[in-house]
């Protein structure tokens, strides 16, 4: 009795079988990390919604009592503002702290990268045996960063969506789109900052492949990195220069972002805001003697909200495609 032979596997499933096998192991390895990424999220998510709510409840709450913010007449309308306002401070802080924590989260994905994923495989010798299994080098690190990338990914959506709807929720302390709280937590500049930190890690672990030490150089380049952006930030797109009257307010939109503001002489020269502000009683007398004629202040605009985010979200993922090939290019001179 003869049997037919099963069919030999072509060449694309082998490879399409050999390109989930490093990924499966890298869930298994780091599966205990990666549970507490997504519990960690969700956590974050739900307490977001929960507060959230609890503000709205307590604005419609104040709503019916007909009490005003600006007008308390009596002892239960003090009560009521005094609860409403506490409600609407619990709705600014939140997002603070989920921003913070959206910073430290990026830095800490880069120190797993460099630790438990692949400098402490690399100090124990455990990478050789992926090695020896048909698993190149560069899947491996392939895998090792894929895996965590799109977990990564997937959290920080999770994550932006809910922060976009919770940062329209304010109105008595309403949030602006420059503030760090709601840039730092809405659009793209998330997802840039959480996978510069990945890559960084990873080029870090190889080149240390000792896990502290690993961990404590992607910590503090990913810090460096968010940090000098924070600082150049107003740089990244054109301001919008608008000069005004010295006799007139602020003429421009509530959530402009100001960046600088001063005076104007005649012939254009530039003085700071502060220029005349410790001479007492001739303040006027200071201003005509420099020739000052109009204030001004460059300001971005509402509309520089997505330009800002894609150019600053553009340098972080052009910095982690740098570190991803440093990556792939020591790996390949070390282990050729």
């Amino acid at each position: 009795m003869s049997t037919l032979a099963p069919p030999r596997p072509s060449p694309r499933t082998t490879a399409s079988a050999g390109l989930r096998g490093p990924a499966r192991l890298v869930v298994r390895q780091h599966r205990r990390a990666f549970q507490l990424l997504i519990l960690l999220t969700a956590l974050t998510a739900a307490g977001l919604v929960a507060v959230a709510l609890w503000a709205g409840h307590d604005a419609d709450v104040f709503a019916r009592t007909g009490c005003r913010v600006d007008t308390v007449t009596t002892d239960a309308c003090t009560r009521s503002t005094r609860a409403y306002d506490d409600s609407q401070y619990r709705l600014n802080h939140s997002l603070s702290v989920v921003a913070l924590l959206t910073a430290v989260l990026s830095a800490a994905y880069g120190a797993f990268m460099a630790g438990p994923a692949l400098a402490r495989e690399l100090e124990s010798g455990t990478h050789r045996l992926a090695w020896t299994q048909s698993v190149s080098p560069a899947r491996w690190l392939t895998a090792k960063l894929a895996v965590p990338a799109a977990l990564t990914v997937a959290c920080t959506l999770v994550l932006t969506t809910v922060c976009t709807w919770f940062s329209t929720r304010g109105t008595l302390h309403p949030l602006y789109w420059h503030d760090t709280s709601v840039y730092g937590t809405t659009g793209v500049y998330p997802f840039a900052q959480a996978l510069c930190g990945l890559a960084l890690g990873t080029l870090a672990g190889l080149l240390l492949r000792r896990a502290f030490a690993a961990m404590a150089l992607a910590a503090a380049a990913q810090g460096i990195a968010v940090h000098v952006l924070q600082n150049v930030r107003g740089h990244l797109w054109p301001v919008v220069h608008g000069p005004y009257a010295l006799a007139r307010s602020n003429p421009f939109p509530r959530d402009a972002w100001m960046t600088e503001v001063g005076y104007l002489t005649g012939t254009g020269e530039r003085l700071p805001m502060g220029t005349c502000f410790p001479i007492r009683g001739k303040f006027g007398d200071c201003l005509d003697s420099l020739g000052v004629t109009r204030r001004y202040a460059d300001y971005h605009p509402k509309s520089h909200y997505w330009p800002l985010q894609l150019v600053e979200s553009g340098i972080l993922l052009a910095v982690a495609a740098l570190a991803v090939y440093a990556a792939h290019r020591l790996l390949r001179r070390l282990h050729a």
